[in-house]
């Protein structure tokens, strides 16, 4: 009897043990719950959970139940949110430089966009390291179009608009002021609001976000001309990463990049399948004329001086090195 006690004894300690040393982390995220991004950060907590035989868990906040991407951000620096799902405005309110990759009309093919993630992806990866932040893995989920109440081809037509701007970075809508362009600042899990009720009436997003989050029902023309990458990424704090073994961390790594690589091959395919479904309920897309993009291009300025510089999103230096990277790879 007294063996059997001591058996169930050191079962229960060892119970304990497993249990104080198990870590949950905190996941926030604005992806809808239910999308296939979601089921995607999903399948990638499963795999965390796998790999570490149950001793890192992640629970996932879909939705933006945790606030938008600037409430989150200062949440995982005080340590309320251990890893967060963010666009490419939340990655640039960490390090500025990486908006490079957004530039508008920068890139101008999927090959490109894929040269980008492979050789310029890992000069930022250091920097948010020094601003305590891990970068699992760069996420590309298609490409952002302009969706406006009214009709919009040219800059001119989008000046007369009210133009939704990422609260999350007054230095983005400051330069989408010096387009021209009439910024209201709204935080993202309050855009299908402010769209009801004619506070802003114009945005630039990836057709599935339009399409998930409802948006297209009130920006119900879409411009057929791609304005830039959707290039987010999923990060982890410093302080939140130290504390899994070492021994995890390559396959955890392995995990969100094949979680990220995976979801675009199948994104392709839920892109086009979300244009038509906002096609079939009233989504009229507005063809481009020959000098569009070109005027958008214009509006810009040379070397993108709106965006690129002394006071601006950009550093001069990173734009010249990608740019520079930019020529060679398409000269080959």
């Amino acid at each position: 009897m007294k063996n059997k006690f001591l058996l169930f004894s050191i079962l229960l300690l060892s119970a304990a043990v497993f249990q104080v040393n198990a870590i949950t982390l905190k996941l926030a995220s604005l992806l809808p719950s239910g999308t296939e991004w979601d089921r995607s950060l999903n399948s990638m907590a499963n795999d965390w959970k796998e790999v570490t035989d149950g001793r890192v868990q992640i629970k996932i906040y879909p939705g933006g139940i945790a606030g938008g991407e600037a409430d989150v951000i200062r949440k995982m620096r005080i340590g309320q949110i251990d890893m967060a799902v963010l666009t490419s405005t939340g990655m640039m309110s960490i390090v500025p430089d990486s908006f490079v990759m957004n530039l508008p009309f920068m890139l101008e093919s999927e090959d490109e966009l894929d040269f980008i993630v492979e050789n310029v992806t890992p000069m930022f990866d250091e920097a948010f390291k020094e601003k305590g932040f891990i970068v699992l893995t760069w996420s590309k989920t298609g490409w952002v179009n302009f969706f406006t109440r009214d009709k919009v081809i040219t800059p001119e037509d989008m000046k007369k608009t009210k133009f939704s701007g990422p609260v999350t970075q007054p230095e983005l809508t400051s330069c989408f002021k010096k387009m021209g362009m009439n910024v209201i600042p709204v935080d993202l899990p309050d855009l299908l609001m402010s769209l009801q009720s004619g506070m802003v009436d114009s945005i630039y997003t990836a057709p599935m976000a339009a399409a998930s989050y409802q948006w297209f029902a009130i920006t119900d023309n879409m411009l057929d001309m791609r304005v830039s990458p959707v290039l987010g990424g999923i990060v982890i704090t410093e302080k939140a990463w130290r504390r899994i073994p070492d021994k995890y961390k390559e396959e955890l790594f392995a995990a969100a990049r094949s979680m990220s690589k995976d979801f675009y091959s199948e994104a392709e395919r839920l892109e086009a399948k979300a244009i038509d479904v906002m096609v079939d309920n009233g989504l009229t897309i507005n063809e481009p004329e020959a000098d569009t993009q070109e005027k958008w291009q214009k509006l810009l300025g040379v070397d993108y001086s709106v965006l690129v510089g002394d006071d601006n999103i950009v550093s001069k230096e990173i734009y010249n090195e990608v740019s520079t990277m930019l020529k060679e790879y398409r000269s080959k």
